[in-house]
C-alpha cells in the first residue's frame, strides 16, 4: 500500500478551507451577540444578556482552547500533526516501510 501524500496535503487543504469558513460563522455570531446587546435595553436585556453570556461561552475562544473555537483549533492542529507530507502519518508509513525492508 503506498500513501499519496500530495492528494492528502490537497485534502488537508480543502478541510482548512472548511474550518477557515466555521472560523468565520463563529465570528459572525460574535458579532451578532454583540449587535444584541447594543439593541436590547431594560427588561428585555435582563431576559436576553444570560443567554447571549452562555451563547458566548459555549462560541468560547481559540486562543484560550474553550469552546466551540477552541475545538475547530484543536481539530486544525490535529490534522496538522497528524496527516501530509509532513505530519505523523509520513513518519509511521516510514518507520513501517522500514521494518518490512529489514526482514528480507
Amino acid at each position: 500500500m503506498k500513501y499519496n501524500y500530495s492528494h492528502v496535503d490537497s485534502t488537508n487543504l480543502t478541510v482548512g478551507t472548511l474550518l477557515n469558513g466555521m472560523d468565520a460563522n463563529a465570528a459572525h455570531l460574535q458579532g451578532l451577540i454583540k449587535q444584541l446587546e447594543a439593541v436590547f435595553t431594560g427588561m428585555a436585556a435582563d431576559v436576553a444578556n444570560p443567554l447571549m453570556n452562555k451563547f458566548r461561552a459555549e462560541l468560547g475562544d481559540a486562543k484560550e482552547g474553550t469552546g466551540y473555537q477552541g475545538q475547530l483549533a484543536q481539530v486544525r492542529a490535529k490534522i496538522g500533526q497528524t496527516s501530509g507530507s509532513e505530519g505523523f502519518m509520513r513518519e509511521t508509513d516510514s518507520a513501517q516501510g522500514a521494518r518490512f525492508l529489514s526482514i528480507g
